[in-house]
């Protein structure tokens, strides 16, 4: 659970990426992720290429990766890089804004409630109780902007991608799969 609330805790940093978009516009935030991005990119090809690179990243960072990740994945930080970057460039700010919240705050309120609370399990070990922290973290969320039919389908389609065992990282799937379809309703 330690590890966890490590792990999430790092996931709070990333909330300046749509705070920083709250002040810029499209364009230059679309270079700066976009170079973040491709350093996130660089550092996964050296980590691969360079047995001495990845000794010393695995040392540093081991504490905040999952198993998989430790194994040579792309880490979720690349993968949250990724989606904020294409949430940005696919959807409109405010929309792109409210799904990378759901990336961060509903994606942390499942781990933690379910980590802690869950006892109903559901599919791959997550839990109806942390499913219903994140479905509700991602209303309250939705709601500030966006229209309530559309606030309550996007937290929905989130609750329910992060739920289901895709085998693409849930930082990616969670914010462009909940984005496409609130997109689509608006």
């Amino acid at each position: 659970m330690i590890g966890e609330l490590l792990r999430k805790s790092i996931h709070l940093a990333g909330l300046i990426i749509p705070v920083i978009y709250l002040f810029l516009d499209k364009p230059t935030m679309l270079i700066l992720l976009g170079l973040l991005t491709g350093l996130a990119f660089t550092v996964e090809l050296v980590k691969w290429g360079s047995p001495r690179f990845a000794d010393l990243f695995f040392r540093i960072l081991a504490p905040l990766l999952r198993t998989h990740e430790r194994k040579g994945a792309i880490t979720g930080a690349t993968y949250y890089l990724v989606s904020a970057f294409l949430c940005i460039f696919f959807f409109a700010k405010t929309l792109a804004i409210v799904c990378i919240f759901f990336m961060i705050l509903g994606d942390m309120a499942a781990a933690l409630v379910g980590k802690t609370w869950g006892k109903t399990k559901l599919i791959a070990g997550k839990s109806l109780e942390g499913s219903a922290a994140c479905f509700i973290v991602c209303t309250i969320i939705a709601l500030i902007k966006l229209n309530p039919i559309i606030a309550i389908v996007g937290a929905l389609v989130a609750t329910l991608v992060e739920l289901t065992p895709f085998p693409i990282d849930d930082n990616l799937t969670v914010p462009l799969i909940s984005g496409a379809v609130m997109h689509f309703l608006m």
